[in-house]
């Protein structure tokens, strides 16, 4: 796990997704920026959580016993990244003083499986498993090196045509991303994570979601290439409380970074959504209403 932000903010507890532990730079800044404190976990079988192929309701306990250890009696918020979704859905359903409020950014799976194609499905087993992951990555790490090759790897995240948004990436853009990509790895993690995606788990899934109590906001983007925008209008219309903010960004948001440069249109008016006390009243819209209460700092109002 890792620590970041003021020592006096209130506490944000982050699940990073697939092929992410906690010290791989993903967005800490958005919350950290705003004044929080960032308490990010390492999932089962990424960086040093070597507990075994735990599944995100086993893995529970642990997140409440790491939380009690650290004096955290209450949470602001939980925030789920990616594959990191299902785990902030558990801790949201099962320790609610850890999460009175919930974010899922680009999540998946939903109730439908992840990843979102057969090919993919098939190949992350082997590029990803625990043998093969480390030759993966170092590939990876030598592609996004250059500048060409690091477009190339974008490209593959974006379903928008490339030239419309890489040269609006500043170098500090494209450093941050090759920093993402520096720390990333699959460890045993991904494996788990792909049997936790699968169709046939489906049902318990939509069980878990069902269950969610707390009031729960969903970012996501149409032009997203790693996640399919069902997913998060499968969150909605599952997930009881729930409100989405789609925005239309090049990629996803985390990935691309939280700075206006990077590919992410809708960053004032996301920001805006986070820092204010309302969201949107209808699933889809960004429209933001005015309001001096912060939504992690007080109160998540979901119409």
């Amino acid at each position: 796990m890792s620590w970041a932000g003021p020592a006096g903010g209130g506490v944000v507890l982050v699940f990073p997704g697939g092929h992410c532990s906690a010290a791989t730079p993903l967005g800490a800044d958005l919350y950290t920026d705003m004044g929080f404190r960032v308490l990010t976990f390492s999932r089962p079988g990424y960086g040093r959580t070597r507990v075994g192929a735990l599944t995100a309701a086993e893995f529970v306990p642990a997140v409440a016993e790491v939380c009690d250890g650290l004096g955290i009696g209450a949470a602001t918020a939980t925030v789920g990244i990616s594959f990191g979704g299902l785990q902030a859905v558990h801790v949201a359903v099962a320790l609610a003083h850890l999460a009175p409020r919930l974010v899922l950014h680009s999540c998946a799976p939903s109730t439908l499986p992840y990843p979102d194609t057969r090919l993919e499905a098939a190949a992350g087993p082997l590029g990803f498993s625990p043998l093969t992951q480390g030759l993966t990555w170092r590939a990876i790490r030598s592609l996004t090196s250059s500048d060409r090759g690091l477009r190339l790897m974008m490209s593959t995240l974006s379903k928008l045509p490339v030239d419309s948004w890489w040269e609006k990436w500043t170098p500090a853009d494209r450093a941050s991303a090759r920093a993402t990509f520096a720390g990333m790895g699959s460890g045993s993690g991904f494996v788990t994570d792909l049997r936790q995606g699968a169709a046939d788990r489906s049902d318990y899934r939509q069980t878990v979601l069902r269950s969610v109590p707390c009031p729960t906001l969903v970012t996501a983007s149409r032009h997203d290439g790693g996640v399919s925008f069902v997913h998060a209008e499968d969150f909605v219309r599952t997930v009881p409380r729930a409100q989405l903010i789609d925005t239309n960004g090049a990629m996803p948001l985390l990935l691309a970074g939280t700075r206006p440069s990077s590919g992410v249109p809708s960053y004032p008016r996301l920001r805006r959504c986070l820092a204010n006390g309302r969201l949107p009243q209808d699933a889809g819209s960004c429209a933001v209403a005015n309001s001096s209460r912060g939504m992690l700092d007080d109160q998540l109002i979901c119409g």
